[in-house]
């Protein structure tokens, strides 16, 4: 029994392992990056006042660069939906662009936010880029947010968004 979990489990790991990364199964040499981003919001609440704590980083991985953001944005509905693309442009440098929207369903059922509230949801994304990428500029709904310089480091490298690696 033990051998047949364990062999079950090191299949899903496995096969799962470089989809957790954003990588195609597949993939080899680099063929079909950048791939898409990919990006989960999760509604965190309410606050007083929204400390961000955001971070990024970035993860060589054979020959390309796993790169992740994680950020808490503030906003005035109970809900919101979250939309983003990794748009590569001709001379290595990328754009994760980030887009919110209210969630006008999710948001009346939820009712109105108290008085002593402000809605934030957290928002992580992860994507990978070719090794030598230049940088990944962050834009939610329109702003720049950071941007992520690749440090050519085969170490992993992390950083608070209004911090130093």
């Amino acid at each position: 029994m033990t051998l047949v979990i364990g062999v079950g489990l090191s299949l899903v790991v496995g096969s799962a392992g470089p989809s957790l990364f954003g990588l195609s199964a597949n993939a080899t040499d680099g063929v079909g990056l950048p791939s898409e981003s990919l990006v989960t919001a999760t509604g965190t609440g309410c606050s007083a006042a929204v400390d961000t704590g955001g971070w990024v980083g970035q993860q060589p991985v054979h020959d390309v660069m796993a790169v992740s953001f994680n950020d808490t944005f503030a906003h005035e509905t109970t809900a919101i939906n979250v939309n983003a693309s990794l748009e590569p442009s001709a001379n290595g440098d990328y754009f994760l662009r980030i887009e919110t929207s209210p969630d006008r369903a999710a948001s009346a059922k939820k009712g109105p936010a108290p008085e002593d509230c402000l809605p934030r949801t957290t928002i992580d994304a992860s994507m990978t880029v070719p090794r030598d990428y230049d940088t990944i500029t962050v834009v939610a709904d329109g702003e720049r947010v950071t941007t992520i310089e690749n440090t050519d480091s085969s170490f992993a490298r992390y950083r608070s968004l209004n911090g130093t690696s």
